[in-house]
């Protein structure tokens, strides 16, 4: 019989959770168990929504269990972690039917609740052999990734409700606000801070790559924080914050190339500009707007040669430019923010202005993909226009048309 949407929903979420996978394999290389899954629990349904089985255990994602025949079920009613290091010399569950019927020996299950405490499912995991579980280390591991676990779902939950609204109400991107929330915002620093004393404190227990996949772990979170403090800066661009002013670009420009000092003395680049004329400007902005073109530059510097990076400033007006967009008789500064990186495809010129574009996947921790959708935005705001052009292994180069102050 076909799942319902909302089962397959729920599962399609957690097979959505890029972490798992590597979640799953810290929790095996941890505890050896043979057995590990997510599976989401209701009244009357247990389904598989990600398992790692060395057990030949024979579920996958979509496959079902009867309710009554799972600890899983008595974990929903009580919403209380179980966990059993043997069942033959354990008081309570050495006469359960389910170890019995399913036959393991070792066990453990943490239930994975939503932000609003609905019960979701758990984070459980199986062996025929008995294990040591209960203890600290373990129950926290699991406790943590359920924490995980249960803060995607939301996200990802928020995002959906986000996009229904824009699809019913036509409008912006304005409620991307809530990435600043604290309710997302802390359990990244808790992830961190966990992770990171599982790492140090239990150093001399843990396998070579169980501490590898706590770095990995420790890295995504930051990663994660830095995409939340990108969205929030894009979706605060939505309001024109603070005035127009007349605004010297060389000034501005110095600000954000400090703000990019030590990566430019690590990369050993520099950057060479003249002496450009003033705008009508948010100064906040524009210095955001420069610090996002100078990022991506570093960004996508080349491995093979210094970064160097050039700008310069020319004036006229907009008939003189042919450029779609500008106004014919409007004296404009055009800015040209030049690099000799690794460039890109022309044909991607518009694509790479979208939010999370990146060309180059080996960039990952390196850009989150939002800086050139803030500059657009904030060249929108301004009334101007934004045009790339890029030569692949050769550099990228950045069009900017602002209105002359």
């Amino acid at each position: 019989m076909p799942l319902e949407e909302h089962y397959k929903r729920n599962i399609e979420d957690i097979q959505s959770i890029e972490a798992l996978p590597t979640i799953l394999n810290v929790i095996r290389e941890s505890t050896q168990m043979g057995f590990i899954a997510v599976a989401r629990v209701t009244e009357d349904k247990w389904l598989t929504c990600s398992v790692l089985d060395h057990l030949s255990f024979g579920l996958k994602p979509g496959d079902e269990l009867e309710i009554e025949t799972t600890i899983c079920h008595e974990i929903r009613q009580a919403n209380k972690l179980v966990v059993i290091d043997h069942v033959k010399t354990d008081g309570i569950y050495c006469n359960h039917p389910t170890p019995l019927q399913y036959g393991f020996q070792s066990y453990i299950s943490v239930p994975i609740t939503l932000k609003n405490g609905e019960f979701f499912g758990t984070l459980c995991a199986l062996d025929p052999k008995p294990n040591k579980l209960n203890n600290d280390r373990v129950i926290g591991m699991f406790t943590l990734y359920a924490d995980l676990i249960s803060f995607h779902l939301q996200s990802i939950e928020n995002l959906r409700s986000i996009r229904q609204k824009v699809k019913k109400q036509n409008v912006r991107l304005e409620a991307f606000e809530f990435v600043s929330s604290h309710d997302l915002q802390e359990p990244l620093r808790k992830i961190q801070t966990f992770s990171n004393i599982i790492r140090e404190k239990e150093a001399d227990k843990l396998h070579p790559n169980v501490a590898t996949y706590f770095k990995g772990i420790e890295r995504e979170a930051n990663k994660m924080r830095k995409i939340l403090k990108d969205l929030l800066d894009y979706s605060e661009t939505e309001e024109f914050i603070g005035r127009f002013e007349t605004t010297p670009l060389n000034k501005i420009l110095k600000r954000a190339v400090a703000r990019l000092q030590d990566d430019l003395t690590a990369c050993d680049g520099s950057i060479s500009f003249s002496e450009m004329d003033a705008v009508r400007a948010i100064p906040i902005q524009l210095e955001q707007l420069f610090f996002g073109l100078l990022a991506n530059s570093v960004a996508y510097r080349s491995d093979t040669r210094k970064l160097k990076i050039y700008i310069d400033c020319v004036t006229g007006k907009g008939e003189e430019f042919n450029v779609e967009g500008l106004n014919a008789q409007t004296m404009y500064c055009a800015i040209t923010v030049k690099d000799n990186g690794i460039g890109f495809q022309q044909k991607y010129a518009e694509r790479i202005f979208g939010l999370f574009k990146r060309l180059n996947a080996d960039n990952n921790d390196k850009s989150t993909g939002i800086g050139l959708a803030i500059a657009k935005r904030i060249v929108e705001n301004h009334q101007g226009r934004i045009l790339a052009y890029g030569v692949p292994d050769e550099g990228a180069t950045f069009k900017v048309y602002l209105p002359k102050a």
